[in-house]
């Protein structure tokens, strides 16, 4: 794969977004413009229409914010929950290559997004944030060679935690308002001991593949110390084995080891991780806790439709992609490994159509949870800072595009040059909404 040609599409991508993004603005500025004069010319609003039982509230939003995809609403969901995870992986990552620590901490978003919208959206923030975003951001030449093999496990992280998100267990523990320090440890383990025995194994499949060697960030002598340890319990592991298996032994002991170094390695990293997860969730996000965890007033458990595994295969399709035409990872011993996610998302898509909601259902919920947000939100974006802010959004959004326009002036290398300028003020600009979101959600529910 060509970075140069992702680039290139990132910045016309970024130019066209800016572009919309103001435009919106300012329609929805005339909309205001048009309600002011309507009320001092003392025209009087149309009386509200009389709402059917059976049919969730009518909004007054555009109807394209109202999009839902799956089971979740585009704008009001998705976009949120997804950016939100992939930035948090990237921050994490970061954090953890300038500090030469032996956490990863590059799924937190993966955790979050796989609690709050369930397995196919968790495997989905774990693509985009490692063949998107580390793939381009990557430091040096050979990304796709390092990163895009990995998938795997932050994939098999993100059906995990999203599975063991929609059990019953797990909401009744997030209801518990004092919990009890072994509901808290039973969450660890479930979460992070048992989840890295599950991310383990890809882990392994991959390391087989690759023929890479578990590496321990340790002091030098205890390496060496470790190192021959594992090399003695490899020799009794085979001595074990050949009467059973034969000429398999060698394989099957070095896989069973191979296993073992890699669970106790992601053991600390993914149980902190899924720590720090619902730490977010808890206190960023307690509005999405309420409808997507916990099913809103009706307790109504939210069930994904085959949209989801669709939207993930045409994902991992350009990582397959990806990885099938790399030299480094061509040949027989490798696209079984490759493959295995095909078969996980044609299982997925076969259930959720056999057993799945129906469309009509799932945009139905989606509506009411709109009006529900729509109704805990609204009094909030009356204030003024709401509109101060928005308005400080568009400005800077135009004022970055006089810049871009003005980079071949004064650079190069153009398209690189505008690419990372827009990575860096949409990067600032989309922490800054989910800070703002943050603050509405936890205003908002203290509030009621």
């Amino acid at each position: 794969m060509d970075r140069e040609w992702v680039l290139l599409a990132g910045t016309l991508a970024g130019f066209i977004a800016a572009m919309l993004s103001i435009t919106e603005k300012l329609l929805d500025f005339r909309d205001r413009l048009r309600t002011g004069d309507d009320r001092e010319n003392g025209k009087d609003a149309p009386p509200a229409p009389v709402q059917e039982p059976d049919r969730p509230p009518r909004l007054t939003q555009p109807a394209w914010k109202l999009v839902n995809v799956s089971s979740y609403l585009l704008l009001h969901e998705l976009a949120v929950i997804v950016t939100a995870g992939v930035m948090l992986n990237y921050a994490g990552l970061m954090l953890s290559l300038r500090l030469q620590s032996i956490l990863y901490l590059d799924m937190i978003g993966t955790a979050l997004a796989a609690l709050l919208l369930g397995p196919w959206w968790g495997a989905l923030v774990a693509l985009l944030s490692s063949c998107l975003v580390n793939w381009v951001l990557y430091p040096g030449t050979g990304a796709d060679v390092v990163i895009f093999p990995w998938v795997l496990v932050n994939m098999a992280g993100g059906l995990f935690w999203g599975v063991m998100g929609r059990r019953t267990a797990f909401r009744k523990y997030l209801k518990t308002p004092r919990a009890s320090a072994l509901a808290h440890g039973g969450y660890l383990v479930t979460f992070g001991v048992v989840g890295a025995a599950v991310m383990a194994l890809p882990g392994t499949l991959v390391q087989g593949a690759l023929s890479e060697p578990s590496v321990f960030a340790l002091n030098a002598d205890v390496a060496r110390a470790l190192e021959g340890m594992i090399e003695e319990w490899q020799a009794t592991v085979d001595a074990q084995l050949e009467g059973i298996l034969g000429m398999w032994s060698g394989g099957v002991g070095w896989a069973l080891l191979s296993y073992i170094q890699n669970f106790l390695r992601y053991t600390p990293d993914k149980t902190l991780t899924v720590a720090l997860a619902l730490m977010i969730l808890k206190y960023a996000f307690p509005l999405f806790e309420r409808e997507l965890v916990h099913g809103g007033p009706g307790k109504a458990r939210i069930r994904d439709t085959a949209a989801a595994p669709l939207m993930l295969g045409a994902l991992y399709l350009l990582v397959f992609f990806g990885l099938m035409t790399t030299e480094a990872y061509r040949g027989e011993v490798y696209w079984p490994v490759w493959s295995i996610p095909w078969a996980v998302i044609l299982i997925g898509l076969i259930v959720l159509r056999r057993w799945g909601p129906s469309d009509e259902t799932a945009r139905h919920a989606c509506l009411a949870r709109a009006a529900r947000y729509a109704q805990a939100l609204k009094p909030i974006q009356r204030e003024p800072a709401h509109d101060f802010a928005q308005r400080l959004g568009v400005a800077t959004l135009a004022a970055s595009l006089v810049f871009v326009l003005c980079l071949p002036l004064i650079v190069t290398n153009f398209y690189q040059a505008a690419f990372n300028f827009f990575c860096v003020v949409y990067g600032f600009l989309l922490g800054v909404y989910l800070i703002r979101i943050v603050v509405s959600q936890n205003v908002s529910v203290s509030r009621r």
